[in-house]
């Protein structure tokens, strides 16, 4: 039975939440929150990383980052102003899959903001300037991150582990990539790519969800664009079935990082809710669960260990991670492994299952008492096409977990034979 302290009715539901899809192919979500003055949205374009030409990986990111330089109507400075001066904010940013933006401002500037943020989306000018100025910056990114072992060891473990699929390559791309591009490059893929089309926009605030959505209307029916390049499908991806291990070696550092890795199930299935609730076990809770006790707490192994499970579209993983003196770094592999040998080989205990259980019901309400965490929410209903409903269910199916149903879930994803590790930092 589900928690009684959780009260599913005054959560975002069916009743309380608008969608709809209009002639261009976009998406507009709202829920209303009277108590706040201001409204925040958030949403994407299908258009990311994974549209990428050969050879020019970076291209996406990059070309998300000029799209807050200047449009054909108000150049930098001027665009910034407007923005500024009703205490508003804007930030476009490219992922894998989407490009992402999000702002915020006081109802009455909302349709201010959305203006320029079609303005932003749709008649960018890429200015010679900005674009120089901010290849230099990611050249400087680029070395910056060539010394971060946590970044090194991450990169290591994306290509081992999904090698020869997209999510392999880092977002922003590579330094020889990078510096391949040109502004031809970033007007032809604005041009081919960049629409309406499978464009999602949720919102939260103080404004009626009626009025969001006329408001919505009104500023985005008119793009439209009839040739849209739509981008291609993720490519199936099949599990590795061998042990890898790679090393990053960056002389002079006095921590090294390192991730253990394995496959993980599709996010928000009934399996990626049991084994999420298996995770906070594993190396969240608390002081960062099993793993931080074990590795950190008793054996003084690492500055910090802990577990973290993937979520979004394609394949994705689950994780151990850790910071450790690289003259331990063997050590903390062993006893990690320990673990995990054990969180496969016996149920986790009653107790820990209610405390997590108990704090994941606990967080349902709290992440939703900011505009903010509403809006990540309904994005999340649309991306992996759930019920308006989800968030009012979610409670039971979390009560419906078993000790037994981790312990199966463990055993089917954590393959100890078969784990990806990559670490970065002194040479071996």
């Amino acid at each position: 039975m589900v928690d009684k302290s959780v009260n599913t009715a005054a959560l975002p539901g069916a009743d309380t939440i608008f969608r709809k899809s209009y002639a261009n192919g976009s998406t507009c979500l709202a829920y209303p929150n009277p108590a706040s003055p201001a409204v925040y949205f958030r949403g994407y374009l299908p258009v990311g990383s994974l549209s990428d030409p050969v050879g020019k990986n970076g291209l996406s990111s990059l070309h998300a980052a000029m799209l807050s330089t200047g449009t054909h109507q108000h150049e930098f400075r001027e665009l910034h102003a407007l923005i500024e001066s009703c205490g508003a904010s804007i930030s476009i940013s490219s992922g894998s899959l989407s490009t992402i933006f999000s702002g915020q401002c006081l109802k009455e500037d909302l349709p201010l903001i959305l203006g320029l943020l079609l303005e932003m989306l749709s008649q960018p000018a890429f200015p010679q300037a900005h674009f120089e100025r901010l290849q230099q910056q990611l050249a400087t990114l680029f070395k910056i991150q060539a010394q971060n072992t946590e970044e090194m060891a991450a990169q290591a473990f994306d290509r081992l582990y999904y090698r020869g699929h997209p999510y392999a390559h880092p977002e922003i791309g590579y330094p020889q990539t990078v510096a391949a591009i040109t502004l031809e490059d970033l007007q032809a893929f604005h041009a081919e790519t960049y629409g309406p089309n499978g464009m999602v926009i949720a919102f939260a605030g103080g404004m009626e969800s009626d009025k969001t959505a006329d408001l919505f209307e009104q500023v985005f029916s008119s793009w439209h664009v009839p040739f849209q390049k739509k981008q291609v499908d993720l490519p199936d991806w099949q599990p590795h079935r061998e042990a890898m291990r790679e090393h990053v070696a960056i002389p002079e550092k006095s921590q090294s990082d390192l991730i253990i890795g394995t496959t993980a199930p599709t996010g928000m299935s009934k399996e990626y809710h049991v084994c999420s609730l298996g995770n906070s076990i594993l190396g969240q809770f608390g002081m960062m669960g099993r793993i931080g006790e074990s590795v950190r707490e008793r054996s003084g192994l690492a500055y910090y260990a802990a577990s973290s499970l993937d979520a979004g579209i394609g394949p994705s993983c689950w994780k151990v991670i850790a910071g450790v003196n690289p003259d331990n770094l063997d050590k903390a592999i062993g006893k990690i492994k320990d673990e995990l040998k054990r969180f496969i080989s016996e149920p986790v205990t009653g107790a820990e299952l209610s405390d997590v259980k108990e704090q994941a019901l606990g967080q349902l309400p709290i992440s939703l008492e900011s505009n903010a965490g509403i809006v990540r929410f309904l994005l999340s209903l649309q991306r992996y096409n759930l019920s308006l409903n989800y968030l009012r269910e979610l409670p039971d199916i979390l009560e419906s977990v078993s000790a037994q149903d981790i312990l199966v879930c463990a055993q089917k994803y954590w393959d100890l034979d078969s784990l990806v590790i990559t670490s970065a930092g002194r040479a071996l």
